[in-house]
């Protein structure tokens, strides 16, 4: 969340908190376990407030234009909605069934990853093969490790690959990342060719210091090295609950 925004959850626990040491002292008699229960969705809504806020005025205060990330005016409208369903529910102004949400987005996450393999396997042209990291680690970092297309997963465990030591042909590589309640990292050097394209689901994107994040969440990158290498890395990514990042 922004500035505006935390300041004014920190208001809501700061109330919150009142009220209870003044129910403590007999002051007040306020059933705090209601009220929270009732009105938590208002934070949902100052979330997707401030989302949406981010994308359409803070850019204004921005020297460098860019291009408005249509996944983040997506991720604050979904905050948006979901917060003014449930706090319409409590309030009792409307019957919403939010377990309807979750058997719709649930399907949806499946498909993406089902369509992000596909995508990726396409452009694949090596037979560096598949690697899994399931609720344990795997490191490529030994020098002089041999780079080629491969498919990597870190579902509830964690990747870590090292490219800055590691043989890379002159080509076109492609890597696969999906990482699900866990995390992949990649350590490329600054003379690599990267293009990247991945997609966030309930997680985290740092692509060469380009973020996205939030409920669904997409950023495309291009970062161009050395223009005299045939060397050229390309990454389709997609995290859901975790998160991938790729550095210097």
């Amino acid at each position: 969340m922004g500035g505006k925004s935390m300041f004014l959850v920190g208001g809501l626990v700061l109330l919150i908190g009142v009220l209870w040491l003044f129910n403590n002292l007999g002051l007040t008699n306020i059933s705090l376990g209601n009220l929270i229960t009732t009105y938590w969705p208002v934070i949902l809504v100052l979330w997707g407030f401030d989302v949406l806020g981010q994308e359409f005025l803070g850019r204004r205060n921005q020297q460098e234009k860019r291009e408005r990330n249509f996944s983040s005016i997506i991720t604050g409208l979904i905050l948006l909605v979901i917060g003014l369903l449930i706090l319409g529910r409590n309030l009792k102004f409307f019957h919403f069934d939010i377990s309807l949400f979750w058997k719709i987005f649930w399907p949806l996450v499946v498909i993406l990853i089902g369509w992000s393999l596909i995508r990726g396997t396409r452009r694949m042209s090596g037979a560096g093969g598949t690697h899994w990291a399931v609720m344990s680690g795997l490191a490529f970092k030994n020098k002089g490790w041999k780079l080629d297309d491969a498919n990597v997963f870190a579902f509830m465990g964690g990747v870590d690959m090292d490219l800055t030591v590691a043989e890379i042909p002159e080509r076109e590589v492609v890597l696969n990342l999906t990482a699900i309640m866990g995390g992949i990292t990649l350590h490329v050097p600054p003379d690599l060719t990267v293009v990247s394209d991945g997609t966030a689901v309930l997680g985290g994107l740092t692509i060469l210091r380009e973020e996205a994040g939030g409920i669904i969440a997409s950023r495309k990158t291009e970062y161009t090295g050395d223009p005299a290498s045939r060397k050229k890395l390309i990454i389709n990514a997609l995290t859901v609950m975790g998160g991938v990042e790729v550095k210097h």
